[in-house]
């Protein structure tokens, strides 16, 4: 876990505390975007492949069940982007709330990667609404994504 400590022992001059970073946050985060960039790339290999078969298919004249998998994939593709906002939006939430909560920022149980200088007060208030703003953003534009898209879709079958 992460502390604060002064760096600055006047009492005269103002105290600037800092939030330690976490070195083992920095390798499970490093893990963590190596595993997401494999996953995506994956998923950009198994997206390639599968709308050159969609191609195949129409090129062959199977159009019935070239249409069927693009509707298939659209649609996979309108859940994941709606998962994606929700969680990250979720995530985003929580952590600006207990900024607000603690009036601190970062929170005193954030991890993070990097030494930040702590924030107290309306300021650190201020970033945790801002945080929530945009999980909210998150959120909304994950969803109205999906359900755009979703009812897009609709008006080709």
């Amino acid at each position: 876990m992460a502390d604060a400590e002064p760096t600055s022992s006047d009492d005269h001059q103002a105290v600037t505390e800092i939030h330690r970073a976490d070195p083992d946050e920095r390798r499970r985060t490093a893990l963590l975007l190596a595993i997401v960039a494999v996953c995506g790339g994956l998923l950009l290999i198994a997206l390639r492949h599968e709308l050159g078969v969609i191609a195949d298919r129409v090129a062959i004249g199977d159009l019935d069940l070239a249409a069927g998998r693009f509707l298939w994939l659209a649609r996979g593709s309108f859940i994941l982007l709606a998962l994606v906002g929700i969680v990250t939006g979720t995530i985003v939430g929580q952590n600006s709330l207990a900024v607000i909560r603690e009036q601190r920022y970062p929170h005193s149980a954030a991890r993070v990667v990097r030494d930040h200088r702590i924030q107290r007060g309306t300021r650190a208030i201020r970033i945790g609404r801002l945080g929530l703003a945009l999980a909210s953003a998150f959120v909304l534009v994950g969803c109205a994504g999906a359900v755009i898209g979703w009812r897009l879709l609709a008006m080709f079958q």
